[in-house]
């Protein structure tokens, strides 16, 4: 791609931006700013108009500002929105499925046996005639990057992996793309982290607001080289611990130094002795086996799922779809009980599409549990026009917008965490709060958690990789097959390095 120029609505998306990436090469792409980078994926799997550039695929120009032909480039995407379709089995995905197959008669025998020699070759432990639906988030993975590889793919996208499979299954996965660049095929990486990019690229694009930056090669895969490219998130953060054996596969955990705080503020003091707010004693759901854990007033908790298995367990106990098999939840020292929801808050994975209403002002959209604790509020004038007294010297003038379409991603992740501290529960569920989110967004989640914690409302965080989680937990459980094995406060994660599990 070569001084690629894209707009929408007068809006400059990718501003002379290049790109190249060579037969057989992991290029990985962090976006400081995500801005551009959905019309940067777009273009490089369909040649749809530009402003100015061409774009060259397979060594042939196929975009041009001069002629867009609108026709799709040999490239697969791999992100959380799989393109599989559930009620089919992987044979009927990857085979029936695909562009070009003109069959009237399936002989689904001869399909899977096709599948099994090509599941053998790359070394995965999966059948043809297993149905979709009834896969874990990485064997999903394995089968669409299979399904780009048979039908002759060239460039696989992959996107945000980190974020919905385990630290367990990305080795796997990485193990795997790096067998396939061996016969040619290319992989554009993008992820949040330079650290994660690190473990598997083979250069590094740095991209803001639609222009790329830089382009680091392998020999400047240091922190010196990025970091002028990052904000203060990780200008603090620059001296990276040692890690346990099974954490130094994804070195991009950020600690801070020994003995230091938070953005260098006092070291932040253990909870220990914390009153407790919610409490797992001895629960076994589902995935979840004999789970011990609290989570004490404003202390903030991750829970590591190495397996990725007990997330939905958890969500599911603490909305009362299901109760524990074993054991019991407590809440402030009572069984966790449905009159009792008024003081759980929940922030899903994806806040912004997952809890707000466009339908609805921004204060309508800020006050929308508010009457969980008091019933009469739409009715009193009064305590409506008290908060905004109260949150618009924080918010600012977008307390007032009637129309939150028009706000940015910045203030409606803002108004989602304000939510919350309106609400003031006891418990915050927080479900990958750093999801997608670019360097600036990270940085703001992170100071949007802190201030439900200064609020002294409890935090737990459900987490597939520890990402950015470190730097705001005062401690941190580790699971793994559902079990809790191993158990760190804040200041103590080099320990893990001392006492391996």
């Amino acid at each position: 791609m070569e001084k690629i120029v894209t707009a929408e609505n007068g809006v400059m998306l990718l501003n002379h931006f290049n790109l190249h990436i060579f037969r057989g090469e992991i290029m990985g792409l962090i976006a400081i700013s995500r801005h551009g980078l959905e019309s940067l994926i777009e273009l490089i799997c369909r040649n749809v108009p530009l402003y100015y550039g061409s774009v060259y695929f397979d060594e042939k120009l196929v975009n041009s500002y001069a002629l867009s032909p609108l026709t799709r480039n040999k490239v697969a995407v791999i992100e959380k929105q799989f393109s599989l379709i559930e009620n089919l089995t992987v044979a009927d995905n990857i085979y029936v499925m695909r562009r070009g197959f003109k069959k009237y008669i399936i002989h689904s025998k001869t399909l899977n046996s096709q599948f099994k020699m090509f599941a053998m070759d790359a070394g995965v432990d999966l059948h043809g005639e297993q149905q979709v639906q009834g896969l874990t988030y990485y064997e999903k993975c394995v089968v669409e990057l299979l399904k780009a590889i048979i039908g002759g793919v060239k460039l696989v996208i992959i996107r945000d992996i980190s974020n919905f499979i385990s630290t367990t299954d990305l080795i796997k996965f990485h193990q795997l793309m790096q067998t396939y660049t061996g016969s040619g095929v290319s992989f554009l990486y993008i992820c949040n982290h330079h650290q994660e990019a690190y473990s598997i690229c083979d250069k590094i694009c740095l991209m803001e607001n639609g222009k790329a930056l830089k382009v680091l090669g392998k020999d400047e895969f240091k922190e010196e080289k990025i970091l002028p490219f990052t904000n203060e998130f990780y200008k603090n953060y620059h001296e990276r611990q040692a890690l346990p054996q099974w954490m130094n596969d994804f070195p991009w955990v950020y600690r801070g130094k020994k003995g230091e705080g938070f953005d260098n503020e006092k070291p932040q003091t253990p909870l220990k002795n914390g009153q407790r707010v919610l409490e797992f004693c001895n629960v076994s759901s589902g995935n979840i086996n004999k789970l011990t854990f609290d989570v004490k007033a404003g202390e903030c908790v991750v829970l590591l799922d190495k397996n990725n298995t007990v997330y939905i367990d958890i969500l599911a106990l603490m909305n009362f779809e299901r109760k524990p098999q074993q054991g019991q939840i407590l809440l402030n020292g009572e069984v966790l009980a449905k009159k009792a929801f008024q003081t759980l808050g929940f922030i899903p994975e994806k806040p912004i599409r997952n809890l707000l209403f466009k339908e609805m002002s921004y204060f309508d959209n800020m006050c929308f549990t508010a009457d969980k604790k008091l019933r009469p509020f739409w009715m009193r004038s009064a305590i409506r026009k008290s908060i905004v007294k109260e949150y618009e010297p924080i918010i600012g003038p977008d307390i007032h917008a009637r129309d939150i379409t028009k706000l940015s991603i910045q203030s409606l992740y803002s108004l989602v965490y304000y939510r919350i501290h309106l609400q003031n529960p006891k418990v915050v569920i927080c479900v990958n709060p750093f999801f997608e989110g670019d360097m600036a967004m990270r940085l703001q989640i992170r100071n949007l958690i802190k201030m439900l914690l200064d609020k002294k409302m409890a935090v737990l965080i459900l987490a597939v990789n520890l990402s950015d989680s470190l730097l705001i937990a005062d401690r941190l459980l580790v699971l793994e097959k559902g079990t809790l094995i191993n158990e760190l406060y804040s200041g103590e994660y080099h320990k893990l390095t001392e006492n391996p599990q």
